[in-house]
């Protein structure tokens, strides 16, 4: 029982090593969110008594209001403009447009990618891997006078298809890391599934539809929302197609300090608080999307393989 008991003993020393450097990172990584939620309700005598540094003394929601307000996420209807024009301009509604569509097609037209390089016989198939390594790695600023050419002579600049067209053919926003997390997943299901609808008559495009697709949940979790966090936070090619639109992630730099707004807000208003508030907007739709999605997100990635 000796030996026993202090097997146990040493085999508990590491588990608390590991959940001690586990904890360590863990908050390494969130003290940014607790210090932008934390700032976000503070007013000014908070922001400079030093014992409120984590837990705000006297709570405001005056920064959000003025957030809101310059971030225009609640559109402000006037009669010299109709419905959709005010919709259209919002920063919230082209971040949903051009985030959540080419998130979805991005996640089929990636897994037909990826089927065909992991499954079919495609000729120059370590050639077109090595591309797809290559264009993930190479930076957007490198391609960008190129790319801005294309776009402008297909007429997508300024418009919420200036994501969702690339993604239609599979060469959207970090579409080859998509593809490859497809190749490596479809990789894994073994020959015999596929040999056996062949056998039954099926063609590789209902194979597809069929069994294969509906087989790579987690691969497709893991897709949607890197794809749609990606698109949501993307803000030098959103600059580069939407020079004159703004979405959530790029007029968050414009939140600037306000005359009027500071004289009506008192001493609640510092201009860093309202740039916390609006990091926080920012934010809060993707921590939102984490929360409801983390079981499955998790399990995404265990059953893909990513993380190696």
């Amino acid at each position: 029982m000796k030996r026993n008991l202090f097997g146990g003993e040493v085999r508990i020393i590491p588990k608390l090593i590991l959940y001690f450097i586990l904890i360590v990172f863990s908050l390494i990584y969130i003290e940014p969110v607790l210090y932008i939620i934390s700032t976000s309700f503070k007013n000014y005598a908070d922001l400079v008594d030093p014992t409120a540094k984590w837990i705000p003394k006297e709570g405001t929601l005056v920064n959000f209001m003025y957030a809101l307000e310059e971030l225009k996420v609640i559109p402000q209807f006037t009669r010299d403009k109709t419905f959709w024009e005010t919709i259209s301009s919002s920063p919230m509604f082209l971040s949903v447009m051009t985030s959540v569509p080419a998130a979805v097609i991005q996640t089929v037209t990636c897994a037909l990618a990826g089927y065909g390089l992991a499954k079919l016989k495609v000729p120059c198939k370590k050639a077109l891997i090595v591309l797809l390594v290559f264009n993930y790695i190479v930076p957007p600023q490198a391609t960008f006078i190129p790319m801005a050419w294309v776009f402008r002579n297909l007429k997508l600049v300024n418009s919420p298809l200036a994501f969702i067209v690339p993604a239609l053919f599979g060469n959207g926003l970090k579409s080859s890391l998509f593809i490859l997390i497809y190749m490596q997943f479809f990789r894994k299901i073994p020959n015999e599934l596929e040999e056996a609808a062949l056998i039954d008559g099926a063609g590789y495009l209902r194979l597809f539809v069929k069994v294969m697709f509906p087989l790579a949940k987690s691969a497709r979790t893991t897709v949607f929302l890197f794809s749609l966090v990606w698109h949501w936070n993307e803000t030098y090619l959103t600059r580069v197609l939407y020079p004159s639109l703004n979405t959530m992630s790029t007029i968050i730099s414009t939140v600037k300090e306000d005359s009027n707004f500071a004289y009506w807000a008192g001493s609640n208003y510092n201009i860093m608080q309202v740039k916390m508030a609006s990091c926080l907007l920012l934010i809060g739709p993707m921590l939102i999307v984490y929360l409801f999605t983390q079981k499955q997100f998790t399990e995404s990635i265990e059953r893909t393989g990513i993380v190696g």
